[in-house]
């Protein structure tokens, strides 16, 4: 049997230990560095799930609207590595939690901008901490994105849209309003017009029947004029003849009287 020794210098096994004690070291700060830079997110409670959702700048619903419980895959397909990939631009990994069953906790959300139906927020929960997560449109032409609210101010963006809306509806009822009020102007007019034209035309069937009863009246007093003229007359000749007749046996009698004398 051989035996093989071999001696080691103290100035050796200091160096050797010196640098296995950085390496642990190095070890160590990245670990505090990454778990320093993949901040965790308690979901146990409702009301921290909330508090998450409002941090993320969305407005959404008061509890959820449905959870469900799947398991990760063991091996990913195309689908899961695309969603991944979503999940690797937010700071989370679900390969880290391959064959695990874990919750997703879908909201409704109500503040997305330039879109108020129809869209979620799904959040991935296991062992009480947050792992994945997204916000989507149910829609056919939906879309998916992280978790984080675009456009922070997109509640303020929204209730100027109502407002403008508002100022719409509140102008086109007030030209809706100046248009019926116009239009009842304009009928009322059409009826004062239509009202002095038929008081015209009373007064021109008033008049008309006024003339005509004037015309027939004169018609009359010419006619009576004309008879009262004519028995005038009738009566003078009358008196005339009856004179006429007299006279004659007036002289006869004398005529007579004048005989018997001589």
């Amino acid at each position: 049997m051989i035996v093989k020794t071999f001696k080691v210098r103290k100035k050796g096994l200091v160096i050797c230990g010196g640098i296995l004690i950085a390496l642990l070291v190095i070890l160590i700060v990245c670990g505090i560095v990454h778990k320093a830079t993949v901040k965790t997110y308690p979901m146990k409670t409702e009301s921290e799930r909330q508090k998450f959702m409002s941090e993320m700048g969305w407005e959404v619903s008061e509890e959820y609207t449905s959870c469900k419980v799947v398991s990760i895959p063991e091996e990913f397909n195309e689908t899961y590595e695309s969603y991944n990939e979503l999940q690797k631009e937010q700071g989370f990994n679900l390969k880290k939690y391959k064959g695990e069953m874990v919750e997703i906790y879908t909201y409704a959300v109500y503040n997305y901008p330039g879109n108020s139906e129809n869209v979620v927020i799904n959040l991935m929960v296991f062992d009480g901490s947050l792992i994945g997560g997204d916000v989507s449109c149910n829609e056919l032409d939906g879309f998916m994105q992280g978790l984080k609210n675009p456009d922070p101010d997109s509640k303020a963006s929204l209730d100027e849209k109502e407002s403008e809306e508002e100022e719409i509806v509140e102008e086109e009822s007030e030209d809706s309003e100046s248009s019926a009020a116009k239009s009842k102007k304009d009928k009322e007019k059409a009826d004062n017009s239509s009202s002095d034209v038929n008081s015209k035309s009373d007064k021109k069937q008033v008049k008309n029947a006024f003339d005509s009863s004037v015309d027939s009246n004169s018609a009359e007093s010419d006619m009576n004029d004309e008879e009262t003229e004519t028995e005038t007359a009738n009566v003078t000749d009358s008196n005339d003849t009856e004179e006429s007749s007299t006279e004659p046996s007036s002289e006869n009698t004398s005529v007579e009287s004048s005989s018997q004398q001589w």
